[in-house]
């Protein structure tokens, strides 16, 4: 018999040497292709979360002012970080004229207009909410109240991560979107308004929040302070998202959004109150030099800016030779500002200038001017 030869003790154990080599690259390889799909979803989550969040802002807003009534607001509530409006969103009965959705399981209590018998506090806030109870040739008003905010999330191990909260009427608040993150240097919401030339503008941080506390929307004393947020036309949303994580691991995509507002707007206001009082000190200085002259000039806020019926929208800045009279204005200068700056370099030297400066509201109503001294041009 014909005897067969096996194999050694050290042809196994190079046999197993090579297998084990061969089997590390392999793991190697798998690891580096699992470690990267990760990635690929992590961000995919990311975004996906990010626009699932932006995206039910950018429904539920854009249909703001859908079902009211006349004398129902369309925006009640605007901050850098909360909005809070009326809107006939859902509706539990078929072939509702007004509602946006149709859905026969909704609460009843969360697809109409809530009472003031079910009055709530607007969420971050002490704004009790509604003022009165909104009808319609005796029937409550189909248009639900929503709010949409944006909160500190205590359940992660993050201390600066926010999640996106939406409540309907007085009912239970439900999370839309987390592992959110506020965009550097901007809030969460940036609002845009119309002056009374329809020029678009950002609403400055510092003068939010906005309210609607008139408990009839349209009516005479429905103007001034309270009047103020009629004006906004549209939100720009700005946001990070991020897969939770921290350090290396963490995965951050970044979304910003206009949302239109078109129902917004809908219903004049009747004034803005009374003609706005300015009786700040406007200062011209000549800051140019021989070839390039220029004069600078510079005011302060309009009482009616900052406190009083706070509706001042823009100021208009006159000029006029020491020969000469005011005549049309020279710039329009929007505000919002902690203070204001103009440099005129349309301006001749060896020539004197005085300069006047009017406050205007959203009627528009223009204050009294108030002007400098003389200033030469050297």
């Amino acid at each position: 018999m014909k005897k067969t030869r096996g194999f050694t003790m050290v042809e196994l154990m190079i046999a197993l040497v090579m297998v084990g080599i061969v089997m590390t690259g392999a793991l190697r390889v798998f690891r580096s292709i699992s470690g990267a799909v990760r990635i690929t979803v992590d961000r995919m989550d990311a975004m996906q979360n990010l626009r699932f969040g932006l995206g039910t802002i950018d429904q539920d807003l854009r249909n703001a002012g859908a079902g009211t009534t006349e004398i129902q607001p369309t925006l009640v509530y605007a901050s850098p970080t909360e909005v809070t409006f009326n809107a006939d969103l859902v509706s539990i009965v078929a072939g509702s004229p007004t509602a946006v959705f149709y859905n026969p399981d909704a609460d009843p209590n969360l697809s109409n207009a809530v009472t003031t018998a079910q009055r709530f506090t607007i969420p971050t806030t002490a704004v009790q909410y509604p003022d009165s109870t909104y009808r319609s040739a005796g029937a409550l008003s189909p248009a639900e109240t929503e709010t949409l905010w944006f909160e500190l999330d205590t359940s992660t191990a993050r201390t600066d991560d926010y999640h996106l909260m939406r409540k309907v009427n007085n009912g239970t608040p439900d999370e839309v979107a987390r592992n959110l993150l506020p965009f550097p240097g901007r809030p969460f919401f940036e609002w845009l308004r119309t002056d009374s030339i329809g020029n678009l503008s950002v609403v400055a941080s510092a003068s939010l929040p906005w309210r609607h506390n008139n408990p009839v929307h349209g009516s005479l004393t429905d103007t001034g302070t309270v009047a103020r947020i009629d004006s906004i036309r549209a939100v720009r949303v700005n946001a990070y998202a991020t897969n939770g994580l921290t350090g290396t691991q963490q995965i951050i995509r970044q979304l910003v959004t206009t949302v239109r507002i078109p129902n917004a707007g809908l219903t004049k206001q009747r004034s803005c109150g009374d003609v706005p009082i300015f009786n700040g000190t406007v200062v011209a200085v000549s800051t140019g030099v021989v070839g390039a002259p220029n004069i600078r000039l510079t005011w302060t806020p309009a009482v009616d800016e900052t406190t009083g019926e706070q509706d001042v929208e823009r100021y208009l800045i006159y000029r006029r030779t020491a020969a000469g009279t005011f005549d049309d204005a020279l710039a329009i200068i929007p505000a919002g500002q902690a203070s204001y700056t103009y440099n005129d370099g349309a301006v001749f030297e060896d020539s004197t200038y005085y300069y006047g400066v009017t406050a205007l509201d959203c009627t528009p109503l223009e204050s009294s001017m108030r002007t400098s001294a003389a200033v030469l041009v050297p």
